[in-house]
Protein backbone atom coordinates (compact mmCIF):
# COMPACT_ATOMS: atom_id res chain seq x y z
CA UNK A 1 0.00 0.00 0.00
CA UNK A 2 1.47 3.15 -1.07
CA UNK A 3 1.04 6.10 1.23
CA UNK A 4 1.26 9.79 -0.03
CA UNK A 5 0.47 13.24 1.62
CA UNK A 6 -2.94 14.25 0.68
CA UNK A 7 -4.25 17.75 0.46
CA UNK A 8 -1.83 20.03 -0.18
CA UNK A 9 -3.49 22.18 -2.13
CA UNK A 10 -6.37 24.05 -0.52
CA UNK A 11 -9.13 26.42 -2.90
CA UNK A 12 -9.18 29.67 -2.54
CA UNK A 13 -11.90 31.63 -0.88
CA UNK A 14 -10.29 34.96 -1.27
CA UNK A 15 -12.42 38.10 -1.31
CA UNK A 16 -13.09 40.18 -4.86
CA UNK A 17 -12.28 42.79 -3.04
CA UNK A 18 -9.04 41.60 -2.43
CA UNK A 19 -7.92 40.60 -6.43
CA UNK A 20 -6.67 42.81 -8.63
CA UNK A 21 -6.91 42.93 -12.49
CA UNK A 22 -5.31 44.06 -15.53
CA UNK A 23 -4.46 43.48 -18.67
CA UNK A 24 -3.21 43.77 -22.14
CA UNK A 25 -4.57 44.03 -25.79
CA UNK A 26 -3.36 43.41 -29.50
CA UNK A 27 -4.45 42.73 -32.31
CA UNK A 28 -2.49 39.48 -33.33
CA UNK A 29 0.53 37.83 -32.43
CA UNK A 30 2.61 39.85 -34.95
CA UNK A 31 1.80 43.75 -33.59
CA UNK A 32 3.78 45.07 -30.11
CA UNK A 33 1.37 46.22 -27.37
CA UNK A 34 3.31 47.23 -24.31
CA UNK A 35 0.43 48.95 -22.57
CA UNK A 36 -1.05 47.47 -19.96
CA UNK A 37 -4.72 48.76 -18.15
CA UNK A 38 -6.58 48.04 -15.07
CA UNK A 39 -9.78 47.17 -14.23
CA UNK A 40 -11.03 50.05 -12.33
CA UNK A 41 -13.82 47.72 -10.17
CA UNK A 42 -12.72 43.91 -10.44
CA UNK A 43 -16.37 42.95 -9.50
CA UNK A 44 -17.22 43.99 -13.28
CA UNK A 45 -15.13 40.88 -14.70
CA UNK A 46 -15.35 38.47 -11.14
CA UNK A 47 -18.12 36.45 -9.33
CA UNK A 48 -18.39 33.96 -7.14
CA UNK A 49 -19.86 30.46 -7.68
CA UNK A 50 -22.24 28.50 -5.03
CA UNK A 51 -23.19 25.54 -4.72
CA UNK A 52 -26.07 24.04 -5.42
CA UNK A 53 -28.92 24.00 -2.75
CA UNK A 54 -29.55 20.61 -2.30
CA UNK A 55 -26.02 20.00 -2.04
CA UNK A 56 -25.21 18.24 1.44
CA UNK A 57 -21.99 20.90 1.79
CA UNK A 58 -24.78 23.89 1.54
CA UNK A 59 -24.64 25.19 4.70
CA UNK A 60 -25.08 29.01 5.78
CA UNK A 61 -26.09 31.62 3.84
CA UNK A 62 -22.89 32.03 1.73
CA UNK A 63 -22.23 28.87 0.39
CA UNK A 64 -19.24 29.49 -1.95
CA UNK A 65 -17.51 26.84 -4.25
CA UNK A 66 -14.06 27.36 -3.33
CA UNK A 67 -11.69 28.18 -5.95
CA UNK A 68 -14.52 28.88 -8.57
CA UNK A 69 -15.00 32.18 -9.99
CA UNK A 70 -16.63 33.21 -13.15
CA UNK A 71 -14.78 34.97 -14.98
CA UNK A 72 -17.10 37.85 -17.29
CA UNK A 73 -15.68 39.85 -20.39
CA UNK A 74 -17.73 42.83 -20.20
CA UNK A 75 -18.68 44.57 -24.00
CA UNK A 76 -17.37 48.06 -22.80
CA UNK A 77 -14.14 47.02 -22.25
CA UNK A 78 -13.46 43.37 -24.59
CA UNK A 79 -14.53 44.94 -27.85
CA UNK A 80 -12.19 43.91 -30.32
CA UNK A 81 -10.95 41.56 -31.92
CA UNK A 82 -7.80 40.36 -30.94
CA UNK A 83 -6.12 38.70 -28.38
CA UNK A 84 -6.16 39.84 -24.18
CA UNK A 85 -3.50 39.04 -22.01
CA UNK A 86 -5.41 39.07 -18.31
CA UNK A 87 -3.51 38.96 -14.96
CA UNK A 88 -5.52 38.01 -11.95
CA UNK A 89 -3.26 39.00 -9.31
CA UNK A 90 -3.71 39.65 -5.33
CA UNK A 91 -4.44 43.17 -4.34
CA UNK A 92 -1.71 45.79 -3.48
CA UNK A 93 -1.70 48.18 -0.74
CA UNK A 94 1.18 50.97 -0.72
CA UNK A 95 2.34 52.59 2.24
CA UNK A 96 4.88 54.37 4.50
CA UNK A 97 6.80 52.66 7.38
CA UNK A 98 6.20 55.30 10.19
CA UNK A 99 8.74 53.49 12.30
CA UNK A 100 10.90 50.82 13.13
CA UNK A 101 10.95 49.56 16.63
CA UNK A 102 10.77 47.16 19.68
CA UNK A 103 7.94 46.55 21.89
CA UNK A 104 8.01 47.87 25.63
CA UNK A 105 7.26 44.79 26.47
CA UNK A 106 9.24 42.43 24.42
CA UNK A 107 11.91 44.56 23.37
CA UNK A 108 13.37 41.45 21.52
CA UNK A 109 10.52 41.84 19.09
CA UNK A 110 11.84 44.05 16.77
CA UNK A 111 8.85 45.51 13.64
CA UNK A 112 7.68 48.17 11.64
CA UNK A 113 4.95 50.72 12.43
CA UNK A 114 2.03 51.94 10.20
CA UNK A 115 -0.25 54.76 10.66
CA UNK A 116 -3.60 53.19 10.11
CA UNK A 117 -5.18 56.60 8.86
CA UNK A 118 -2.71 54.76 5.83
CA UNK A 119 -4.65 52.00 5.54
CA UNK A 120 -7.42 50.40 4.15
CA UNK A 121 -10.38 49.78 6.68
CA UNK A 122 -10.39 45.98 6.37
CA UNK A 123 -6.32 46.02 7.35
CA UNK A 124 -7.26 48.18 10.94
CA UNK A 125 -8.23 45.17 12.94
CA UNK A 126 -5.68 43.27 15.12
CA UNK A 127 -4.48 40.31 12.65
CA UNK A 128 -5.90 41.48 9.64
CA UNK A 129 -2.31 41.76 7.72
CA UNK A 130 -1.23 38.45 9.16
CA UNK A 131 0.13 36.42 5.99
CA UNK A 132 0.56 39.32 4.49
CA UNK A 133 3.73 39.80 1.94
CA UNK A 134 5.86 43.36 1.92
CA UNK A 135 7.79 44.25 -0.85
CA UNK A 136 9.99 47.25 -0.17
CA UNK A 137 10.48 50.13 -3.39
CA UNK A 138 13.39 52.43 -3.28
CA UNK A 139 13.94 56.16 -2.70
CA UNK A 140 14.01 56.30 -7.11
CA UNK A 141 10.96 54.75 -6.91
CA UNK A 142 12.16 51.27 -8.05
CA UNK A 143 10.75 48.28 -6.32
CA UNK A 144 13.43 46.11 -4.36
CA UNK A 145 13.89 43.34 -5.95
CA UNK A 146 13.62 39.56 -4.40
CA UNK A 147 12.77 40.84 -1.10
CA UNK A 148 10.47 39.60 0.64
CA UNK A 149 9.35 39.97 4.24
CA UNK A 150 6.31 38.42 5.70
CA UNK A 151 3.72 39.70 8.64
CA UNK A 152 3.63 37.03 11.56
CA UNK A 153 1.45 39.78 13.81
CA UNK A 154 -0.32 43.14 13.44
CA UNK A 155 -1.57 44.58 16.32
CA UNK A 156 -2.70 48.12 17.38
CA UNK A 157 -0.11 50.12 19.21
CA UNK A 158 0.53 53.47 20.97
CA UNK A 159 3.79 54.42 22.00
CA UNK A 160 5.29 53.96 25.18
CA UNK A 161 8.54 56.10 26.19
CA UNK A 162 11.23 53.81 28.01
CA UNK A 163 14.83 54.48 29.68
CA UNK A 164 17.22 52.56 27.81
CA UNK A 165 19.57 51.07 30.35
CA UNK A 166 20.89 53.23 33.42
CA UNK A 167 21.41 55.94 30.70
CA UNK A 168 19.05 59.24 30.36
CA UNK A 169 18.75 58.83 26.63
CA UNK A 170 14.90 57.55 25.79
CA UNK A 171 13.69 55.33 22.74
CA UNK A 172 10.60 55.67 21.28
CA UNK A 173 8.63 51.84 22.10
CA UNK A 174 5.28 50.55 21.39
CA UNK A 175 3.13 49.01 24.10
CA UNK A 176 -0.60 46.50 22.78
CA UNK A 177 -2.98 48.93 22.84
CA UNK A 178 -6.71 48.29 20.73
CA UNK A 179 -7.53 51.69 20.67
CA UNK A 180 -4.00 53.16 19.06
CA UNK A 181 -3.57 55.05 15.60
CA UNK A 182 -0.65 52.85 14.51
CA UNK A 183 0.04 49.05 13.72
CA UNK A 184 2.98 47.36 14.95
CA UNK A 185 3.97 44.32 12.69
CA UNK A 186 6.28 41.49 13.55
CA UNK A 187 7.74 40.16 10.59
CA UNK A 188 10.00 36.78 9.24
CA UNK A 189 12.83 36.80 9.19
CA UNK A 190 13.36 39.53 11.56
CA UNK A 191 15.97 38.10 13.65
CA UNK A 192 19.34 37.15 13.37
CA UNK A 193 20.90 34.22 12.43
CA UNK A 194 23.15 31.55 14.69
CA UNK A 195 25.93 31.66 11.97
CA UNK A 196 25.78 35.92 12.07
CA UNK A 197 24.23 37.12 15.78
CA UNK A 198 25.15 40.71 15.04
CA UNK A 199 23.88 40.74 11.06
CA UNK A 200 19.88 41.91 11.71
CA UNK A 201 17.81 41.49 8.31
CA UNK A 202 16.76 44.30 6.55
CA UNK A 203 12.96 44.76 7.53
CA UNK A 204 12.93 48.02 6.09
CA UNK A 205 13.80 52.27 6.51
CA UNK A 206 11.74 54.48 8.51
CA UNK A 207 10.10 56.47 5.56
CA UNK A 208 10.44 53.73 3.26
CA UNK A 209 7.28 52.86 0.97
CA UNK A 210 6.31 49.50 0.94
CA UNK A 211 3.67 47.32 -0.86
CA UNK A 212 1.42 45.09 1.09
CA UNK A 213 -0.36 42.13 -0.66
CA UNK A 214 -1.93 39.16 0.33
CA UNK A 215 -1.33 35.95 -0.07
CA UNK A 216 -4.69 34.35 -0.56
CA UNK A 217 -3.69 32.87 -3.66
CA UNK A 218 -1.07 32.59 -6.80
CA UNK A 219 -1.40 34.99 -9.18
CA UNK A 220 -2.62 33.89 -12.64
CA UNK A 221 -2.95 34.62 -15.93
CA UNK A 222 -5.30 34.03 -18.57
CA UNK A 223 -5.26 34.70 -22.42
CA UNK A 224 -8.50 35.32 -24.53
CA UNK A 225 -8.45 35.50 -28.52
CA UNK A 226 -11.49 37.22 -29.40
CA UNK A 227 -12.58 36.02 -33.39
CA UNK A 228 -15.07 37.07 -35.64
CA UNK A 229 -16.02 33.23 -36.48
CA UNK A 230 -16.93 30.56 -34.01
CA UNK A 231 -16.70 26.63 -34.99
CA UNK A 232 -20.40 27.08 -35.52
CA UNK A 233 -20.19 30.17 -37.37
CA UNK A 234 -17.38 28.27 -39.69
CA UNK A 235 -19.94 25.34 -39.58
CA UNK A 236 -22.85 27.34 -41.07
CA UNK A 237 -21.05 28.92 -43.72
CA UNK A 238 -19.27 25.34 -45.05
CA UNK A 239 -22.43 23.33 -44.38
CA UNK A 240 -25.58 25.71 -43.59
CA UNK A 241 -27.89 27.10 -45.31
CA UNK A 242 -27.55 29.19 -48.41
CA UNK A 243 -29.52 31.06 -51.14
CA UNK A 244 -28.42 32.86 -54.22
CA UNK A 245 -30.13 35.70 -55.36
CA UNK A 246 -29.15 35.16 -59.56
CA UNK A 247 -30.67 38.21 -60.45
CA UNK A 248 -29.13 40.60 -57.82
CA UNK A 249 -25.87 38.81 -57.51
CA UNK A 250 -25.93 38.69 -53.56
CA UNK A 251 -25.34 35.00 -51.73
CA UNK A 252 -27.05 34.91 -48.83
CA UNK A 253 -25.40 32.67 -45.69
CA UNK A 254 -27.81 31.77 -42.24
CA UNK A 255 -27.21 30.11 -39.41
CA UNK A 256 -28.99 27.05 -37.62
CA UNK A 257 -31.66 29.05 -36.95
CA UNK A 258 -31.88 30.63 -40.49
CA UNK A 259 -31.22 33.92 -39.44
CA UNK A 260 -28.77 35.96 -42.25
CA UNK A 261 -25.18 35.94 -40.80
CA UNK A 262 -23.35 37.15 -43.84
CA UNK A 263 -23.84 38.21 -47.49
CA UNK A 264 -21.66 38.57 -50.74
CA UNK A 265 -22.24 40.04 -53.90
CA UNK A 266 -20.78 37.46 -56.72
CA UNK A 267 -19.85 39.45 -60.04
CA UNK A 268 -17.58 38.73 -63.22
CA UNK A 269 -15.19 40.90 -64.15
CA UNK A 270 -14.20 40.62 -68.53
CA UNK A 271 -11.99 41.66 -70.71
CA UNK A 272 -13.08 45.19 -71.85
CA UNK A 273 -12.15 43.96 -76.27
CA UNK A 274 -13.03 40.33 -76.25
CA UNK A 275 -15.62 40.36 -73.03
CA UNK A 276 -13.89 37.58 -72.18
CA UNK A 277 -14.67 36.21 -68.14
CA UNK A 278 -10.83 37.32 -66.35
CA UNK A 279 -12.45 36.78 -62.89
CA UNK A 280 -15.09 35.68 -60.78
CA UNK A 281 -15.53 37.79 -57.88
CA UNK A 282 -17.39 37.05 -53.92
CA UNK A 283 -16.97 40.82 -52.02
CA UNK A 284 -18.40 40.79 -48.65
CA UNK A 285 -21.47 43.13 -48.47
CA UNK A 286 -21.48 45.74 -45.65
CA UNK A 287 -25.35 46.56 -46.21
CA UNK A 288 -27.22 43.25 -45.53
CA UNK A 289 -29.91 43.00 -47.61
CA UNK A 290 -33.33 42.03 -45.25
CA UNK A 291 -35.50 40.77 -48.35
CA UNK A 292 -33.32 37.44 -48.47
CA UNK A 293 -35.06 36.10 -45.52
CA UNK A 294 -34.78 32.30 -46.02
CA UNK A 295 -38.50 31.65 -45.08
CA UNK A 296 -40.27 34.34 -47.43
CA UNK A 297 -37.85 32.98 -50.48
CA UNK A 298 -38.90 29.10 -50.23
CA UNK A 299 -42.38 29.86 -49.61
CA UNK A 300 -42.90 30.21 -53.01
CA UNK A 301 -41.94 27.05 -54.03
Amino acid sequence: MAIGTIGITRPADVSIDDIEIYYNYTPDRYTENIDIFKISNTSDMLEYCYLPDDDENAVGVENLLEGLYNLKLPATTFNQLGIYTIYIKPKTTATVINDCSVLSALPTVKGIVLDINTLPEAMKTNNALQGYRIEYVNADGTKLRNVVRYVVTSNRVSISSDNVGDTSQKTQRYRFDDSGTQLFLQLTPSSSSDVKPNATPFIGNIGQTILLSNTYFSPLVVEVDLVENTIDTLSDIVVGEQTKDVQNGILTYYDKNRVITRQVDLFEIKDDVTDVSLYEVRQKRTNIDESQDFEEIISDI
